[in-house]
C-alpha cells in the first residue's frame, strides 16, 4: 500500500501547481473531479449527473462540480483541468475524484484517455497524441492529485465509478487498488441499492443509452448511494457532518451481494 508520505517525494508533475495552504475559508467547499456520470448537463440531453443531485443531501458546506464529460484521470490532469481547479482550492476544503468509464483499455497509445496501468510510482510511457503533441503518461495520476490536494490542506476524497446499469452489465469490480485516504466504494454502494429494485425501475434510470448515463431519477439514486458508501469503514467518516437531515436517511450499502 502507498502512503502519502511516499507519493511527496516522486510526483514531481506537481511542483508546478502546488503551493502553501491558504488561510480556511468560513464555509468549506466540496469539489467533484470525474467525469459525465458526476457532470452538469443540460436539460436537452436528457440525462443528469450525480454530482448535481448531491447537494440536496449537504449542509454547510458549498459544492462545486467541476466534472468535464469524456475525462479520465489522465486526461482531466493533461488538459489542465485539474490544474485550474487546484488553484482555487483551500485548507479546509474536500475534494472527490470519481473515474473510470473513459479510464480503461490499457493501450495509452491507442487511446487518449486511457490510464497506464499499474501501481508504480515511477514508470512512463511516452506517446504521441493525435494533434502531434507529445504526453508522457505514468501510473499515478491519482497519486499526483492526492499529493496537491493535501498540500493545500484539503482532504481528498477518492470514489470508485458508478456502475453501467446492473441489470445490463457486471456488478462487481475486479481489481480495486490500495489506497491511504478516504474511499467511497460508490460501485458497490449503487449496485447494492439496486439490486433493491426491479429491472424495470432499473432500465428507466438510464433512458439516453441503457447502461451508462443516467436521468434526473437515476442521479438522484447515485447520490443516494454515494451518501451509503460515505457511512462504510473506509470512508473513515469523511463529510459526515455535513449530511443534512434528508441524506441521513441513507444506510450503509458497504457489500455485495
Amino acid at each position: 500500500m502507498f502512503s502519502i508520505s511516499s507519493l511527496l517525494s516522486v510526483v514531481a508533475w506537481i511542483a508546478a501547481c502546488a503551493s502553501a495552504p491558504a488561510e480556511k475559508r468560513a464555509t468549506p467547499t466540496l469539489w467533484l473531479v470525474g467525469d459525465s456520470t458526476m457532470a452538469l448537463h443540460a436539460a436537452s440531453e436528457g440525462i443528469q449527473g450525480w454530482g448535481v443531485e448531491i447537494v440536496n443531501y449537504l449542509q454547510a458546506i458549498n459544492v462545486v462540480n467541476s466534472a468535464v464529460s469524456g475525462t479520465s484521470a489522465r486526461s482531466y490532469a493533461r488538459d489542465g483541468w485539474f490544474y485550474n481547479l487546484i488553484q482555487k482550492v483551500q485548507s479546509g476544503d474536500y475534494v472527490i475524484i470519481e473515474f473510470g468509464h473513459n479510464d480503461g483499455g490499457g493501450n495509452v497509445t491507442a487511446s487518449a484517455t486511457a490510464d497506464l496501468v499499474g501501481e508504480s510510482l515511477t514508470a512512463t510511457q511516452t506517446v504521441t497524441l493525435a494533434n502531434g503533441s507529445v504526453e508522457v503518461v505514468h501510473t499515478y495520476t491519482y497519486a499526483g492529485m492526492i499529493d496537491q490536494i493535501v498540500a493545500k490542506g484539503a482532504t481528498p476524497i477518492v470514489s470508485s465509478q458508478t456502475p453501467d446499469d446492473p441489470y445490463e452489465n457486471s456488478t462487481t469490480i475486479v481489481y480495486e487498488p490500495s489506497r491511504s485516504v478516504a474511499y467511497v466504494d460508490h460501485f458497490t454502494a449503487a449496485v447494492s441499492l439496486f439490486s433493491k429494485y426491479t429491472a424495470a425501475v432499473v432500465n428507466s434510470y438510464y433512458p439516453l443509452d441503457q447502461y451508462l448515463h443516467t436521468n434526473t431519477a437515476g442521479a438522484t439514486q447515485m447520490a443516494w448511494a454515494f451518501l451509503s458508501g460515505l457511512r462504510c469503514a473506509s470512508a473513515d467518516g469523511v463529510l459526515a457532518s455535513y449530511v443534512n437531515s434528508a441524506g441521513e436517511g441513507a444506510g450503509a450499502r458497504c457489500s455485495y451481494p
